[in-house]
């Protein structure tokens, strides 16, 4: 009920009236000027520093999750000579006497990685 007649009581302007400056003032004095294009190109700059090194921690965060990934594979798939060094399936997964064959942590992104 009050949000309507506040809405009657507003004044809206008539079209034939401008905002006009305060008498001494030109409108070239009234933009931001060099100070506002320094704040505003210092905050591209800022923006578009940070947005790169946002995109470079997430590249790292992925290729973390993939060597992780491809870590795991590598754990779960038993190593058997030079097959497994180039990265062929190996045939044989099992040891002769049946148990399942274990290698050593390591590799590319192992604890021996440069």
């Amino acid at each position: 009920m009050f949000s309507l007649l506040n809405l009657a009581a507003t004044v809206t302007p008539t079209p034939g009236e401008e905002g006009s400056l305060r008498p001494g003032l030109d409108p070239a004095q009234v933009t931001p000027g060099l100070l506002g294009f320094l704040a505003t190109l210092f905050l591209v700059v800022a923006v578009i520093f940070l947005i790169r090194d946002m995109v470079k921690r997430i590249r790292r965060v992925r290729y973390k999750a993939m060597a992780e990934e491809e870590a795991q594979a590598q754990r779960e798939r038993p190593a058997d000579g030079p097959a497994a060094e180039a990265g062929l399936p190996v045939s044989h997964p099992e040891d002769p006497d049946g148990k399942p064959q274990r290698h050593a942590p390591g590799g590319k992104y192992g604890p021996d990685a440069p």
